[in-house]
């Protein structure tokens, strides 16, 4: 037997008992697991971790700011640019150069910050040019979008299992989003890094220019092929100022567009599925039935349906166990009768009720399916379906059939007749 172990409150359970719900009716919306815990539950529950969002398929848009936080995000993240200083490493900041700031480093030759300090080692970046490159594609036309792309979904909710699927073959619909084809460009950044010393330097061109003519950017998001030809150094020694040793360099990474606007949306088609379809087996009781469909008034089908009259006994029930074989002979038939249009609600079968051995129900509707052209007839729209001995009579409700009978109407009966 488990013993009950007293287990402290943790942080997040006592303060979710401070939260004062806000909506009496709704209650707490931190939910707790258990008060108290019990032995051998976590602590945290997964059922309560969803999102009431409402999930759907986002459009795909890609932004000139997408590029620059790309450029940015390598340099942080991936590149990491540090310096020596003072047998410490010391990490280089990188900025985006804002026109203010910009103008600033331009007139004075290097940067400084809010106390009038020389800001190094430091690392800016400004976006100079956006070129288009037509070399690599093209959607064709902006108001009516020719060429896309189209990126398959793994999961759709069309696509949810049930029997019904499994059980008859069906082909599952796949879902695709869609959307236009880029406009791509060709991006290029101007560059200035300061260090104190040419030692400091050299060790930030050999780490630029060894990860040159490569993809920058998150590798979760967006990432573009970059390129750095050339590093220009030049060292301030005026006398009276502080020494600076300063390095611009261009950047060049070919991008691509795909904009968050109202034309782009109108020309992208958004979201497609394909073609899904069921695949039915055919089963018959003779192998010589010819089977079609016939257009109805307001359904669907080609030709007429003609069967061939029969008794199906395919021995579902085996006489092993010592039962009559009268019962046996009744429950295996199911016979197949073509009725006669007598009006545009009533048909004749030819065939009478089987009579059903003593211990069975007696034969009622219950025992006989129905179509007409080949479409089923649902049991509530059958107003009755007597036995005449000889013969019996079917009358349909046309209301809820949604059609009247013609003279031209196959009627087709499968039950148990005599």
């Amino acid at each position: 037997m488990a013993i009950q172990v007293v287990r402290p409150t943790n942080r997040q359970e006592f303060v979710n008992k401070l939260i004062v719900p806000y909506d009496p009716k709704e209650g707490n919306p931190n939910v707790v697991f258990s008060e108290p815990a019990k032995l051998g539950q976590p602590e945290q529950n997964r059922a309560y971790q969803t999102s009431e969002r409402i999930d759907g398929d986002k459009d795909f848009t890609i932004g000139i700011k997408d590029i620059d936080e790309a450029l940015m995000h390598y340099f942080k993240n991936v590149l990491k640019l540090s310096v020596v200083q003072n047998n410490s490493r010391l990490e280089v900041p990188v900025i985006y150069g804002t026109p203010e700031n910009w103008k600033s480093v331009q007139s004075d030759g290097y940067y400084r910050d809010e106390n009038n300090k020389l800001m190094a080692p430091l690392l800016m970046f400004k976006r100079s040019s956006v070129a288009q490159n037509r070399n690599l594609g093209n959607k064709l036309d902006g108001n009516l979008t020719h060429n896309v792309q189209l990126f398959e979904k793994s999961f759709s909710k069309r696509n949810v299992y049930n029997n019904f699927s499994a059980l008859n073959n069906r082909v599952p619909q796949k879902k695709y989003v869609v959307s236009a084809t880029p406009d791509y460009i060709t991006v290029e950044y101007e560059c200035i890094v300061w260090t104190y010393f040419v030692e400091q330097m050299d060790k930030l061109i050999e780490s630029l220019n060894f990860a040159s003519r490569s993809y920058w950017g998150d590798p979760n998001r967006f990432q573009f092929y970059s390129s750095i030809e050339s590093f220009q150094d030049s060292i301030s020694y005026n006398i009276g100022e502080n020494r600076a040793v300063r390095t611009n360099f261009t950047i060049t990474l070919n991008g691509y567009l795909i904009p968050d606007t109202l034309n782009r949306k109108l020309a992208s088609p958004g979201n497609v599925y394909s073609i899904s379809r069921v695949i039915f087996g055919l089963e018959t009781s003779t192998g010589t039935e010819e089977f079609g469909l016939k257009i109805k008034k307001g359904k669907s089908g080609v030709k007429p349906v003609t069967l061939t009259d029969s008794t199906n006994v395919v021995n579902y029930i085996t006489n092993t166990t010592g039962t009559d074989p009268i019962i046996i002979a009744y429950l295996n038939t199911n016979k197949t009768v073509t009725g006669a249009f007598a009006s545009s609600n009533t048909v004749i079968f030819p065939n009478g009720f089987l009579n059903a051995p003593t211990g069975l129900p007696a034969t009622s509707v219950l025992n006989f399916t129905f179509f007409v052209n080949g479409q089923y007839v649902e049991a509530s729209s059958i107003t009755s379906f007597t036995d005449g001995g000889s013969y019996s009579t079917l009358v349909l409700n046309t209301t809820l059939l949604g059609y009247e009978l013609e003279s031209s109407d196959v009627i087709i009966g499968i039950g148990k007749f005599n």
